[in-house]
């Protein structure tokens, strides 16, 4: 994965992550919110990597919210989500209990 497209999927994975704190009505860290908003004409690397915070988070909903937050066709952010979601268990397979 080249460095731009690698900056492009950290930035969209902020903002899903960003999105997903909010809709908790959980505060999201300013260093999650300055990778979000970057859109790559600055000076400013993304190096925030919150895959896994996003991944573990998914995993903690209970099913009412993660149906609320990820199931949501109404929004696109959601829609986005479910997507990401979906490709992250293709690449990376949930453990089984």
């Amino acid at each position: 994965m080249g460095n731009a497209n690698k900056e492009m999927q950290l930035r969209k994975t902020c903002k899903l992550y960003a999105y997903v704190l909010t809709a908790q009505g959980k505060e999201v860290p300013e260093s999650i919110l300055e990778c979000r908003d970057s859109d790559g004409s600055e000076e400013y690397d993304c190096i925030v990597d919150c895959v896994a915070d996003l991944s573990q988070v998914l995993k903690d909903l209970d099913s009412d919210t993660f149906t609320k937050i990820v199931k949501n066709t109404d929004s696109q952010e959601a829609r986005e989500l479910a997507h990401w979601w979906e490709m992250y268990q293709l690449y990376i397979p949930l453990e089984t209990e």
